[in-house]
């Protein structure tokens, strides 16, 4: 088959969740002989240097960029104000990018054009006028639904209304465009659910974030090493940052005076860049977040907003870290708390959590062991591609 994969961010050099689950998916869908083409939206959170695009992926993916002024501006958020669209989906579109894609679809002809995610859903219309392809949307979130709970936990309340009003327009649209698709890749089994009860009579599944399963090389981790890492202009990670160093972290160290946390992600804000609290190491722009992960013990990453999958969790759990999250954070995960990683929602019940597994080192190896058998055996790249590939077979 040939598929074109449209991305509303870079998707190598892999610099987020949602840049490597789109990375992963293209090296899989390879892997199993179809052809992808990927054209992505480069904009000033994912911007990178050609020279980072080595020869091997230039001539996989022969890939095609257009620069996108994606930022929130004063002005124009003003004035969306005064229409009813979706000024989250606004940001996405750009004339330069509909007229790369459509000299695209004209020089070849797709079998399959795969959207990541619904902000690059306005470009369904031009797909359809210049292309007989199916088109299948691959829903990383439930978009709408990081908005409503960041306005849930917004204090101020001009800011809570006005997320509240950016979380219901970005529903409006998504449930308005469900049944423009040919079908629905979601990440999660309850993202899933989500779009058929809304309304969605179109082919809807269930493919998640993969990952490549091949063993791990061992690395001894210091049982009192806890760390966190994501891209910290994402409002759910700060968010999760500032509640266990305002809420957490001096109650662990009462606890666990040996206890060492280590902070990484792209695009570390001053605050946390500036930041000088007792044995917090604050690590921006990693190069290699395998290595990062790899001798540390304890994903620590409490999460009271965002949704979809959180592919962090994966990846640690692929290298036999315990992961200590909330309810939220751990959606989307086919595992048990207690088996495959801790759940805790409140201080008391955090901190709690860390003590026990920093004294029981035989915990972190059977939460650990478990959490890797699990990834393996639901998140392994080919298994879920070749269920993508036979979605797309059935599709008419």
């Amino acid at each position: 088959m040939k598929i074109l994969q449209i991305c509303n961010k870079i998707p190598f050099p892999s610099r987020d969740g949602g840049s490597m689950a789109m990375h992963q998916l293209a090296e899989s869908l390879t892997r199993l002989g179809h052809k992808v083409k990927i054209l992505a939206m480069d904009t000033h959170k994912q911007q990178f240097s050609e020279s980072e695009l080595d020869a091997a992926y230039r001539k996989k993916y022969a890939p095609e960029y257009v620069f996108i002024d994606t930022r929130v501006k004063i002005l124009g958020a003003m004035f969306n104000l005064f229409s009813d669209k979706s000024y989250n989906i606004e940001r996405f579109y750009s004339l330069a990018f509909e007229k790369k894609l459509i000299g695209l679809l004209k020089q070849e002809k797709f079998d399959i054009v795969q959207l990541e995610s619904i902000y690059v859903a306005p470009y369904l219309k031009i797909i359809r006028e210049h292309s007989q392809a199916r088109v299948v949307l691959r829903a990383h979130n439930i978009e709408h639904l990081i908005w409503e709970r960041l306005s849930e936990g917004e204090s101020r309340p001009v800011k809570r209304k006005y997320l509240r009003l950016l979380a219901e327009r970005l529903k409006a649209y998504e449930q308005k465009h469900l049944n423009e698709f040919n079908a629905i890749a979601a990440i999660t089994p309850g993202d899933a659910a989500y779009f058929r009860q809304a309304g969605c009579t179109k082919p809807v599944i269930h493919i998640p974030f993969c990952i490549d399963t091949t063993p791990v090389s061992p690395v001894v981790a210091d049982r009192h090493s806890l760390f966190f890492i994501g891209a910290m202009d994402w409002l759910p990670n700060e968010e999760s940052i500032r509640w266990i160093l305002d809420q957490l972290w001096d109650k662990i160290l009462e606890m666990q005076p040996a206890a060492r946390f280590y902070i990484a992600g792209r695009n570390m804000p001053a605050w946390l860049k500036e930041l000088n609290k007792k044995q917090v190491f604050v690590l921006p722009d990693v190069a290699d977040a395998g290595l990062f992960i790899a001798d540390k013990a304890i994903l620590l990453a409490p999460y009271f907003s965002g949704g979809g999958m959180r592919v962090k969790f994966i990846e640690a759990m692929a290298q036999k870290k315990t992961v200590i999250t909330t309810r939220i954070g751990a959606e989307g995960i086919e595992g048990r708390d207690g088996e495959h990683f801790i759940l805790a929602e409140t201080v008391a019940g955090m901190v709690a959590a860390v003590d026990k597994c920093m004294k029981e080192p035989a915990l972190l190896d059977y939460i650990g062991a478990n959490a890797r058998s699990l990834v393996a055996g639901k998140y392994d790249s080919r298994r879920n591609a070749e269920a993508l590939i036979e979605l797309y077979k059935k599709l008419k």
